[in-house]
């Protein structure tokens, strides 16, 4: 230690002491330069880390016209796809058998199923390989609205997007080409709208020939519900139940669109005639549900991120510079709101902003009082973004994603950097009464505090190594 204070951190101070401006400068370049590296994407970012879970899980949504014969089928396929991909891996890593502990199959509605894989202890492989491999053999099975694998933990989609108008078909169209954009990304998979068709019907209209020969809408109605529907005729008791006997066309002659159009009409008279002639019948879709918010007709499209590939608020910047200024431009009175993980951040961001300032204003003050001096507390402090340019640096050397974890650890970084500051400040201010040269005092007091300045670094970092 003695040796590195003598012929290297000695000299390395006077230097700087000589060249004071150009140092001043190039600690400055370098700042601006590092913290450049988060917005061109040399260090990544994503505010909400991935946290690794203990089994993979697949979340299937089928389409609204789907049945449970078919969302049975697809869950099966999706099991199957599942232990091919475990054999793949095995024969990718040389290993006999299968890495699989359980498989659960889950079938929650008649719309929607889940599949939870637990691999062994001993698997070759991690969750996040199992995972990729998996997606590619399911892609897309008959009659899925949205597949979602992941193997981390937490729930639900980290992107989604609100969009908001008067005009509902804007709205939509905006939409479209947003899950569109969103469905070319890397990274992005299960995307997911709120774009509800809603069911499928008939619609029946009188033609002039209808209404000559007497019918009216309800009486219309009313036959066609008889001949689908059923009437009851008759009620009669067995034993302490209700029996209903009710009359309809036998079973086979009321499965499709065609037996509808087949189907015939009674007149006043007596007569029976083709529904085809009294009747046009056109097929349309009637909305279950509009979504409001605000009092304006919305729709949201969402989508989960793989966090490995892009992170969410990549992707919303992403699509702030290319489609969504565009958007606004062909769709005059479209509002865009990107929710989800972008609006949490915005969120937790103008706290987290808030209580920083609040504790810098507090270090301020703490370091003021006993240093009687307004100036010596900034210069203290000013040491504070340096930290950060060493914990930018780290997670680039590292290849890790700059997280809200990282920030918490930034600000108790800045903690250990002012103390460290503060060491050499009050060593400075003793010995400045002492030495005729500013300089001897600055050399001296960074000299004789370096031990006490490393110690507190490293005892630090070894205690939250642990961590």
């Amino acid at each position: 230690m003695q040796w590195f204070n003598d012929r290297i951190y000695t000299p390395a101070v006077k230097w700087a002491i000589n060249y004071r401006y150009g140092v001043l400068f190039g600690f400055v370049a370098i700042f601006i330069l590092v913290t450049g590296m988060l917005t061109n994407g040399s260090v990544r970012t994503a505010f909400f880390p991935e946290i690794p879970g203990s089994v993979i899980q697949a979340n299937m949504t089928m389409q609204n016209d789907a049945s449970f014969g078919q969302t049975n089928k697809n869950l099966l396929t999706m099991e199957q796809a599942a232990i091919v991909a475990d054999k793949q891996l095995m024969n990718k890593y040389a290993q006999q058998g299968s890495a699989i502990n359980t498989i659960e199959v889950i079938g929650d509605s008649d719309l929607s199923g889940a599949i939870i894989i637990e691999l062994d202890d001993s698997s070759p492989y991690a969750l996040s390989e199992f995972a990729s491999v998996w997606k590619n053999l399911v892609k897309t099975p008959e009659g899925v609205r949205k597949i979602d694998i992941r193997s981390g933990f937490g729930s639900g989609d980290n992107f989604k997007v609100e969009l908001k108008a008067w005009n509902t078909e804007t709205i939509r169209l905006a939409g479209q080409e947003i899950k569109a954009a969103i469905s070319q990304v890397d990274g992005v998979s299960g995307v997911d709208d709120n774009f509800d068709s809603g069911q499928a019907q008939l619609r029946f209209t009188l033609t002039e020939q209808g209404l000559s020969l007497g019918l009216t809408t309800q009486g219309l109605s009313r036959q066609v519900l008889q001949a689908f529907g059923g009437e009851i005729v008759q009620r009669y008791q067995r034993g302490k139940d209700e029996v209903k006997v009710r009359i309809r066309y036998p079973e086979n002659e009321r499965q499709t669109v065609d037996d509808v159009m087949n189907a015939n009409v009674r007149l006043a008279n007596g007569q029976v005639v083709p529904l085809s002639i009294v009747a046009t019948i056109t097929s349309q879709y009637q909305q279950n549900d509009i979504t409001r918010i605000s009092g304006l007709p919305a729709v949201y499209v969402s989508a989960r991120v793989d966090k490995e590939v892009i992170s969410s608020n990549e992707l919303v910047t992403q699509l702030q510079k290319t489609l969504i200024p565009s958007l606004e431009s062909r769709h005059p009175g479209l509002s865009i709101h990107f929710a989800g993980e972008a609006e949490q951040q915005a969120e937790t961001t103008g706290s987290m902003t808030r209580l920083f300032i609040m504790a810098m204003a507090a270090i301020y003050i703490l370091l003021a009082i006993p240093l009687r001096s307004y100036v010596q507390p900034v210069i203290i402090m000013m040491a504070i973004p340096f930290g950060l340019v060493g914990a930018i640096l780290g997670h680039w050397l590292n290849d890790m994603v700059l997280s809200i974890l990282s920030f918490n650890g930034i600000i108790a970084l800045s903690g250990v950097v002012v103390n460290d500051s503060l060491l050499l400040v009050s060593r400075f201010n003793e010995l400045k009464k002492q030495k005729e040269k500013i300089s001897d005092a600055i050399i001296e007091a960074c000299t004789g505090r370096l031990r006490a300045v490393l110690l507190t670094s490293i005892t630090t970092y070894i205690q939250i190594f642990a961590i």
